[in-house]
């Protein structure tokens, strides 16, 4: 357990940015890469020793305007499916409230990324969805351009669409019927309030995708876009059978999204046997002393945590087994403790 401790805007969060890039070669907060680049240079780096099951390994991503380049032990991976699960990391930020109340974008990039820590195939199979979709929608973009009729073509990208949007739903219902199983159980414990429901709602039955296709080209080709499929699919999360965001306080809505995250986590550790690294930035600001209390015995067990706050009181680490407290000023570690039995 690792408390970081240091006032706004000293660069706690960075620390945790950077492991959950060299875990998952991306941002927590942001898809895309350009706003890790700090203004005025022109690259960022990230890198790390790491101990992964029993093995000492170095890790490395270096993201330019050229690009990102990802380094395992000095040997570089050319794809991101060859580095993501060597590194696993599940992080929670004051922004992760979005996937209670925000939009089916954030929840559908919720899922999978916590599909792909354990299942590369899924990065593939996005990967390759996301190239069809795209060569569909400018293709009925020129279609509309030009005012031709459909042709054949079309009738192959539905094709291939579908194949690979039947295994992404597949993996997301099966990742979400255990989620749903464990998220429930975690909120119970941090919460004496109603239990929650998480469904899959998808845009079109898969095993009808290129039926649902045809049918809806016409107004595919008016819009220049896909109406249905993948990309367009949430997560619904419900409490009494009523949508958990029309509901819900701030206070809940926070522990649902911490009780998602902490539901990733164990469904990594049973499916790689290894438990990732928990990343939880700002946390407790919003959490009342008995959720504080709930949620550090969820967390105090063998894995590794990584907690930031800008109170050194915020956090009990009396009531935890054993850990350090790092103090942050203008980017630098300036001190760090030991708290709990005798370290080396």
């Amino acid at each position: 357990m690792n408390i970081i401790v240091g006032e706004n805007a000293q660069g706690k969060t960075t620390i945790l940015e950077a492991i959950h890039v060299l875990g998952l070669a991306k941002s927590h907060r942001t898809p895309l890469d350009a706003p890790l680049i700090r203004e005025g240079e022109a690259f960022a780096k990230a890198q790390a020793r790491c101990d992964l099951a029993g093995r000492h390994e170095r890790l490395e991503v270096v993201i330019s305007e050229q690009g990102k380049r990802i380094r395992r032990n000095d040997i570089e991976h050319p794809r991101l499916s060859d580095h993501i699960g060597h590194l696993n990391a599940v992080m929670f930020a004051p922004e992760d409230l979005e996937l209670v109340k925000g939009s089916p974008a954030e929840r559908r990039r919720f899922l999978d990324q916590g599909i792909s820590q354990f299942d590369r195939r899924h990065i593939r199979h996005l990967a390759r969805y996301r190239k069809l979709l795209k060569e569909r929608n400018e293709y009925l973009k020129t279609l509309a351009k030009k005012k031709k009729e459909p042709d054949s073509l079309l009738d192959v990208l539905g094709e291939q669409l579908a194949h690979y949007a039947k295994k992404i739903i597949a993996a997301r219902k099966d990742f979400i019927g255990e989620l749903g199983k464990i998220a429930g159980t975690i909120y119970a414990k941090l919460s004496a309030e109603d239990p929650i429901e998480i469904r899959y709602e998808p845009s079109v039955d898969a095993e009808g995708f290129e039926e649902a296709l045809r049918q809806k080209l016409r107004i595919d080709i008016l819009n220049g876009s896909t109406s249905i499929g993948p990309h367009r699919d949430d997560c619904g999360l419900y409490s009494r059978k009523e949508p958990f965001k029309t509901k819900g306080s701030q206070g809940q809505f926070r522990t649902l999204a911490i009780s998602l995250k902490l539901a990733v986590v164990e469904i990594i550790r049973k499916t790689r046997g290894a438990t990732p690294v928990i990343l939880l930035d700002d946390v407790f600001s919003e959490l009342d002393e008995k959720r504080q209390e709930k949620l550090l015995r969820l967390l105090d067990k063998d894995g590794q945590v990584f907690i930031t706050t800008t109170r050194e009181g915020a956090v009990h680490p009396q009531s935890l087994k054993q850990g350090k407290v790092f103090k942050i000023h203008a980017g630098k570690i300036e001190g760090v403790s030991n708290y709990g039995p005798t370290q080396e």
